[in-house]
């Protein structure tokens, strides 16, 4: 049986609520008008955030919960604002944002602020110039909003009363879950993260006793890494759910791009600077967009289409190689080893085909969850042609690690024995601290391996296991690792 995804949510809000009579609606609306005015008499440009809400009710704990998080979006985006007014009452949302700069700039702005998700749809964004006009999706040649329904204008849906109001607020709440969705997939790659730093012992790796070959980088530099980084996997997960209606392609890449580069920004500065997590914000990127993409496409997601899709997003990436500085890049310009790239575009079969099986196979074992993962870390170490290894110690170097994970991986009593593998890896971790091997790589995978396990529990794809890479296909005559015995690979 192929993995299906797992996750459990939070309830879905209320979408009760008390009706609001016309002449209140009306009256409120006034009301919002006159705010406006008022905080823009002293001129700059105003950011006017109110809900799509159809029908007599205006206020529930479900219109609430989408207002919280259009306001957590936009004030994201902002700078300190000079003034800020929110109002909530029975008649609905309204919040106001006063702001310097160019009203086109911002009306661009909150433009893709309202195409980044499903639930942004329900988002009515307005920028008021200096001069008291707002400015109009027209004014930045774009066509009217269409109908969170169909692909109509949705004025012109609105006029004609084209769907019911239970088939709107079905898709209001259809929104929210798909954000709860979203945020969940971000917090549970966090959770991931911090599982495979806190993961102890790891050669070549920092972990909670050691760290490692690394001499700029501790537990609580990937501890605050994690955090930093959670919101900005939850934003690729969402961008990945507004293309639910196309084939996954590159142009997926290119959306979340921007919100890696952000993650990237946010990272440094949460950790002075440092590096931790560069690598996996790229992988956990991609998955959480494939990911989100197939939720909001069929309510479901496998893990033979999450990779597949993985692959198709990746298919440009190809071309990137050798492009940059990157430990990646030179080393594909040099050993012809494509790296992260290459894990990507091959739809992560170092996962899948080697690392998934063994945390598998000793999860069952044995019923611990770090005893799989150190399996798992030995059986990357034998399979993955790390780029962070070979910038450390060289090709050759590569060859002697993973010489050394496939001997461990032959050893089944001590493989088989949780405190012996410990063991034996913190013993071979001395060493790698020694000649400052790093197997940052590996890291990466391991973390995605973690985050696989948990949230795709049925089993692998069991299509047949890919055989052992001829020298043409694997120049540097690194052989592949053998699979551990009872496991299958998938294509």
């Amino acid at each position: 049986m192929t993995a299906t995804y797992t996750a459990t949510l939070p309830p879905l809000p209320s979408h009760e609520g008390r009706a609001v009579a016309l002449d209140d609606i009306l009256a409120a609306r006034d009301a919002r008008a006159a705010r406006q005015q008022a905080m823009q008499a002293v001129g700059g440009v105003l950011i006017s955030l109110t809900l799509a809400a159809p029908g007599a009710v205006k206020r529930s704990p479900l219109l609430d919960a989408v207002f919280q998080a259009a306001q957590q979006a936009v004030e994201n985006t902002i700078p300190t604002p000079q003034a800020i007014n929110i109002h909530i009452d029975d008649c609905g949302h309204h919040a106001l944002y006063r702001i310097d700069g160019d009203a086109y700039e911002w009306k661009r702005a909150m433009l893709a602020l309202e195409a980044a998700s499903p639930l942004a749809r329900l988002w009515d964004i307005d920028i008021i110039a200096a001069n008291g006009r707002p400015i109009s999706r027209a004014a930045c040649d774009l066509p009217p909003r269409r109908c969170l329904l169909c692909d109509d204008d949705a004025k012109t849906c609105a006029r004609a009363r084209r769907h019911s109001i239970d088939d709107l607020n079905a898709d209001i709440a259809r929104r929210y879950r798909l954000h709860q969705q979203a945020e969940h997939i971000g917090a549970a790659m966090r959770q991931a993260l911090i599982t495979e730093a806190t993961l102890t012992p790891k050669a070549g790796l920092v972990d909670a006793s050691s760290n490692g070959g690394h001499h700029d980088m501790t537990l609580a530099h990937f501890l605050a890494s994690a955090d930093a980084i959670a919101p900005y996997l939850a934003a690729c997960a969402a961008r990945g759910m507004t293309f639910a209606a196309d084939a996954a392609s590159p142009a997926i890449l290119a959306a979340i791009r921007p919100i890696g580069i952000q993650a990237e920004a946010a990272m440094l500065a949460a950790t002075g600077g440092v590096n931790t997590h560069k690598g996996a914000i790229f992988a956990f990127g991609l998955t959480a967009a494939a990911l989100g993409k197939n939720l909001a496409a069929s309510g479901s997601a496998t893990l033979t289409q999450t990779l597949a899709d993985i692959r198709a997003i990746s298919a440009d990436l190809v071309a990137e190689q050798g492009a940059g500085d990157s430990a990646g890049q030179r080393a594909y310009r040099q050993h012809h080893i494509t790296g992260a790239r290459g894990a990507a575009a091959d739809g992560y079969r170092l996962i899948t085909a080697h690392a998934l099986p063994a945390y598998q196979h000793i999860l069952s074992a044995s019923d611990s969850e770090r005893h799989a993962l150190l399996a798992a870390l030995v059986t990357l170490y034998a399979a993955n042609d790390d780029t962070t290894t070979i910038a450390r110690v060289g090709l050759d170097g590569l060859r002697a690690h993973r010489e050394w994970a496939k001997r461990l991986l032959a050893d089944e009593a001590t493989l088989m024995d949780e405190d012996r593998l410990s063991t034996a890896i913190a013993a071979y971790g001395r060493d790698c601290a020694t000649r400052r091997l790093s197997a940052g790589g590996s890291a990466d995978l391991l973390a995605l391996t973690a985050y696989f396990g948990r949230h795709f529990p049925t089993s692998l794809p069991t299509t047949e296991a890919r055989p052992a890479a001829h020298t043409a296909d694997n120049p540097n005559g690194i052989p592949a690792v053998p699979l551990m015995h009872n496991q299958k690979g998938t294509a």
